[in-house]
């Protein structure tokens, strides 16, 4: 588990140190202040490096939900329904019925994507936006949509236990096909 979220605050820290380092070392020229300049530099890379490998719980839940958006985009069914909850017959069944009915055209564009993470880090909760052009029924259209999905920790995968449409502006939520 890492410190913290980003490494960003890390690194500025350790950039600012090493301006002032280097001020120092250029207004007195003492080795050791160059020197100190190299650490610090040489900790903004160690930082930077360690943040691509270290992988937070929030990063994986967000990347499983990229992941979730590329099989439906490509209506890979069992793939699609490989990031669902065996438990969540329902909902496995509405997606396999809007795998059927509905076409993405081109690429979703999915933004103001927030996770939280709920339960010591075994729920999670994505809220986001999905817009792109998609055909149902014949029609082709742009339909701005927003979603919050609910995931559960199942051994060492996450999977979505529910889905809820928003309205995208008011927040409410919106019935979904034959849901309640």
């Amino acid at each position: 588990m890492w410190i913290t979220e980003t490494a960003i605050p890390l690194m500025i820290i350790c950039s600012i140190a090493a301006v002032l380092l280097f001020v120092r070392w250029y207004l007195r020229r003492q080795t050791k202040y160059i020197v100190g300049c190299v650490v610090m530099l040489a900790a903004l890379g160690g930082f930077y490096f360690l943040e691509l490998n270290i992988i937070t719980e929030r990063e994986r839940v967000e990347a499983e939900l990229y992941g979730l958006i590329h099989a439906f985009e490509s209506k890979e069914e069992k793939a699609t329904l490989d990031y669902f909850s065996p438990r969540a017959l329902a909902l496995r069944g509405m997606v396999q019925v809007a795998l059927k009915l509905v076409t993405i055209d081109g690429e979703l564009r999915i933004t103001d994507v927030e996770t939280i993470l709920k339960s010591e880090d075994s729920i999670a909760t994505t809220h986001f936006r999905a817009n792109g052009a998609a055909t149902f029924g014949g029609i082709t259209g742009r339909q701005p949509t927003r979603w919050e999905l609910t995931w559960q920790k199942m051994g060492d995968e996450w999977k979505v236990t529910k889905a809820r449409r928003l309205n995208p502006l008011t927040g409410e939520e919106l019935r979904v096909m034959g849901s309640q």
